[in-house]
């Protein structure tokens, strides 16, 4: 249950939208009435209508929403990244510290990577804003890589994104399946993941 408007102290549009990206990620844009998350949140359906103006408005903010914190984490790995054995961040260095995070935040937010997937599925508008809100932090991920040709980064980059949407995909199917996405099976994914990223990459 998301903690009520009346008692969570950040501001009102804020979690409103913390609570439609988990209620969309959970159960899905279309299964998601404003109704239903009203009551969630422990506000009127009106107070959401007043800041986004239609559930599409919400969708929208929601995907900026997550967008910026994907961006903040996704970013903030790339900039901490453990130097290599030369004692220079290399582009592997990087591109490993970007892996790794994603894959964390697929355990410690799954619904960031969930409500990118449900907006991919949903199509446009939904799906071309996502697109857009990610294309200048994808370009500005891509030039702080050095002597690598900053569109073939962003293609890498973009590719690994989807790939690892899709690696999360595949373990919420394994785990319905009753086949569990143990740490063997992420182990082996997160290694392809890598050699075929840095491949792509030299």
């Amino acid at each position: 249950m998301v903690e009520s408007l009346a008692t969570d102290p950040r501001p009102t549009p804020e979690r409103i939208l913390d609570a439609a990206l988990a209620a969309f990620a959970d159960r899905g844009v279309e299964a998601t009435s404003l109704d239903s998350l009203a009551a969630e949140i422990g506000v009127r359906k009106q107070t959401i209508l007043y800041w986004f103006p239609s559930k599409e408005q919400l969708l929208l903010g929601v995907v900026d929403h997550a967008v910026a914190q994907l961006g903040a984490r996704l970013s903030e790995a790339a900039r901490s990244a453990r130097r290599g054995p030369s004692g220079a961040i290399t582009l592997v260095d990087r591109m490993i510290a970007v892996v790794d995070a994603t894959f964390r935040l697929g355990s410690t937010h799954p619904e960031l990577l969930a409500v990118v997937r449900e907006v991919a599925r949903v199509g446009p508008p939904a799906s071309t804003h996502l697109a857009a809100a990610v294309d200048p932090l994808v370009t500005a991920a891509a030039a702080s890589f050095d002597d690598v040709d900053p569109a073939q980064v962003r293609d890498v980059l973009l590719a690994a994104g989807a790939r690892v949407v899709g690696m999360a995909t595949e373990a919420e199917v394994r785990a319905d399946l009753g086949l569990a996405a143990d740490l063997p099976w992420l182990r082996t994914r997160r290694r392809a993941l890598i050699e075929s990223l840095t491949a792509a990459l030299t």
